[in-house]
C-alpha cells in the first residue's frame, strides 16, 4: 500500500469515527482546554493527511511521465510495484489529468474557506463597530451598555472589540454576578475564542461532508464556554457565575457573530461548576486526552513509514 492510500484511509477513519470518540472523551468538560486541543488536533490531522496525500499523488504523477520512446506508467499509488506500458499519448495525459484534479480540488476548498472566513470577520467587525456606536461606554474596559428590556451579555471580536451588556442585565444582576459575567466575556476575548470558532466554521463550510469537521464548531464552542467559565470562577466564585447565568439563561441567544455567556450548554456548564470533578478524575482525563492528541500525529507517521516499506 502506498503512503497516499494510507493517509487517505487514516483521514477517512478519523473523519467518520472521530466525532463519537472525541465527544465521549470531552463531553464532561473535565479539562476543557485539552478538549479543545484534542478536537483541533484531530481536524488539523485530517486536513494535513488529505493535503499530504494530494502532494504524494502529484509527485507520483509527475514521476509517471517518462522520457523514453516507450511510455510506462507506474501505479505505485495502488501498491503495485510493477510498470504498465502505455502508448505515448496515454501516459502523459493520464498523469496530467491526475495532477489537475489533485490540485484543483484543494484549491477550490481553500477558496471557499477563505471566502467564508472573510465574511465572518467582516460581520463581526461591523457588529462590534455598531455596538460601540449604539452603546454607552462604561468604566469597564471594552464594555458598552445597550438599552434593552431583556437581560443579555455577550462579546464581539473586532477592532476595537466589545462586550455588550443590556440595561436590563445591569438592573437584574448583582455586583458580584455582573463581575463574574464580564470576566467570562473578557476570557473569550483574551483567549481569542472568536477567531478559533470563525476558523472552524469556515473550514466546516469548505468541507461540509466530513463529519469531524462539521461537528467541530459546536463541540469546540461548548468547550470554549467552559474555558471561560473556569477563568471567571477563578477570578470570582462559581456561585456568582451560576447566579449570573441563571439570570440570563432564559433570554434570547447572542447573535451569530458573538459569544454569549448563557447561549451554549448552560445546564451542562452549571452542573460542572456546581459539582467539579475530583482530582483523580482530572488526572485520568488529562492522560486520555494527551494520549489521543499524541496518537493523532504519531499514527499517520508510523503508517507512512509502514506503507513506504
Amino acid at each position: 500500500m502506498s503512503i497516499a492510500i494510507g493517509l487517505v484511509l487514516y483521514a477517512a477513519v478519523l473523519s467518520w469515527c472521530g466525532p463519537a470518540l472525541l465527544s465521549r472523551l470531552t463531553g464532561r468538560g473535565i479539562n476543557p482546554k485539552l478538549g479543545v486541543a484534542a478536537w483541533l488536533s484531530a481536524i488539523a490531522g485530517v486536513i494535513a493527511a488529505w493535503l499530504t496525500a494530494v502532494a504524494v499523488l502529484v509527485l507520483d504523477a509527475l514521476d509517471a511521465i517518462p522520457s523514453g520512446p516507450v511510455w510506462a506508467f507506474c501505479v505505485e499509488t495502488l501498491g503495485f510495484s510493477g510498470h504498465i506500458t502505455m502508448a505515448r499519448p496515454v501516459a502523459p495525459a493520464t498523469a496530467a489529468a491526475l495532477i489537475i484534479a489533485a490540485v484543483s480540488l484543494p484549491a477550490l476548498v481553500a477558496r471557499r474557506i477563505l471566502a467564508t472566513l472573510s465574511t465572518l470577520r467582516c460581520a463581526s467587525q461591523q457588529h462590534a463597530a455598531s455596538a460601540r456606536v449604539v452603546g454607552t461606554p462604561t468604566r469597564w474596559r471594552n464594555v458598552v451598555v445597550v438599552e434593552a428590556e431583556r437581560p443579555a451579555a455577550y462579546c464581539i471580536a473586532g477592532r476595537p472589540r466589545a462586550i455588550v451588556v443590556t440595561s436590563a442585565a445591569l438592573a437584574n444582576l448583582h455586583h458580584d454576578q455582573l463581575a463574574a459575567v464580564l470576566a467570562h466575556e473578557q476570557a473569550h476575548l483574551t483567549g481569542r475564542h472568536h477567531h478559533i470558532l470563525m476558523l472552524l466554521r469556515a473550514v466546516a463550510a469548505g468541507l461540509p461532508r466530513l463529519p469531524l469537521v462539521a461537528a467541530g464548531p459546536e463541540a469546540v464552542g461548548r468547550l470554549l464556554e467552559m474555558c471561560a467559565d473556569d477563568t471567571a470562577a477563578r477570578q470570582h466564585s462559581p456561585n456568582s457565575l451560576l447566579c449570573g447565568l441563571s439570570t440570563l439563561v432564559t433570554r434570547p441567544a447572542a447573535p451569530a457573530t458573538a459569544l454569549g455567556a448563557a447561549a451554549t450548554a448552560v445546564l451542562d456548564r452549571a452542573y460542572r461548576l456546581a459539582s467539579p470533578a475530583p482530582r483523580a478524575a482530572r488526572w485520568r482525563d488529562q492522560l486520555r486526552l494527551c494520549t489521543t492528541i499524541a496518537a493523532t500525529f504519531t499514527v499517520p507517521l508510523f503508517a507512512g513509514i509502514f506503507c513506504h516499506h
